[in-house]
């Protein structure tokens, strides 16, 4: 069971206490001499990640006072499971899936004060859960989810959809991931030249990438059949953000801008200009296929480039 004495007796040692949010969260706390970071046991995830060499966190996190048990935490990366955006037919269904608001369990810890953290979660309940159900797929999959994320100077983690039926399945997902930035009007993010992309924001028409990306207004673009690498650059920060991928033919860039920001309650009219989204994801027409007894594996890493 996840209780805070239990975790702590089992998990705990000079590196990892655990504590309870206000809004009764269970948080991991990890302070390691490779890095700082916090993991929610709601929703398995990285809610803030820091290298020791940087003096600015890596990942962008709202403001505390809007977290909520039960509900999304806009913070870190959140996982999007077992479908990306709004569910395909049923519209009361929770956007992103439920992965990134259910509770996890955690079933292993490695610790080491020489070498990066590494912590393996599980979605609890994962067995029978309600799936894309389009045409392809039964209304509910026997599937379990779990997390390998591994913590010190880059960020890694592993997301693995184990497929535990006798039919095969599909899954839209992502890796939602909010990085912290100076100010997101001179960010730019690389590595998607020339691809094409559905702009979520121009009604959905589908475009094509020239050069770097630059922010000057609201984005929310879906870039498709990418398996590249991307960079974030951030010229006041003075620093480089890889974000490496495997498992995905998708990446997403999100940013609300000041209209759409100011009407979402916990972002408002100035923390958008501190974050952008870069998800690792399959979205969209890409879904992924898995078959009866098989696993899909959806894996980040993050490293700040000197």
């Amino acid at each position: 069971m996840n209780t805070l004495e239990g975790l702590q007796k089992r998990f705990g040692d000079p590196h990892i206490i655990f504590e309870q949010s206000q809004c009764g969260i269970i948080l991991m706390r990890i302070d390691h001499p490779l890095a700082t970071a916090t993991i929610s046991l709601q929703g398995g995830q990285v809610l803030e990640w820091q290298p020791k060499s940087q003096c600015q966190p890596v990942l962008w996190s709202a403001d505390v006072a809007h977290w909520s048990k039960g509900r999304a935490i806009r913070a870190g990366v959140p996982i999007c499971w077992p479908w990306f955006g709004q569910h395909p037919t049923e519209l009361a269904a929770p956007s992103h899936g439920y992965a990134r608001v259910r509770p996890w369990t955690i079933t292993g810890v490695f610790s080491d004060s020489s070498k990066p953290i590494e912590i393996m979660m599980e979605m609890a309940t994962a067995h029978q859960v309600t799936a894309l159900h389009t045409s392809r797929t039964p209304p509910t999959i026997d599937a379990t989810l779990t997390a390998h994320v591994s913590i010190g100077e880059t960020l890694s983690i592993d997301l693995v959809t184990v497929n535990r039926s006798d039919q095969p399945i599909h899954i839209t997902e992502a890796l939602h991931a909010y990085f912290n930035v100076s100010d997101i009007r001179n960010a730019q993010v690389d590595g998607l030249t020339d691809c094409d992309y559905v702009d979520l924001i121009d009604q959905n028409i589908r475009k094509t990438q020239h050069g770097v990306v630059q922010f000057s207004g609201e984005t929310g673009r879906v870039y498709l059949n990418t398996k590249s690498d991307c960079r974030l650059f951030d010229p006041a920060y003075k620093r480089t953000i890889k974000i490496k991928k495997s498992g995905s033919s998708s990446t997403v860039l999100w940013n609300p801008w000041l209209e759409t920001a100011s009407n979402m309650e916990d972002l408002g009219p100035v923390q958008w200009q501190k974050m952008v989204c870069i998800e690792s994801a399959n979205a969209l027409n890409d879904t992924v296929r898995i078959e009866a007894g098989r696993q899909h594996t959806l894996s980040v890493n993050y490293e700040v480039e000197r």
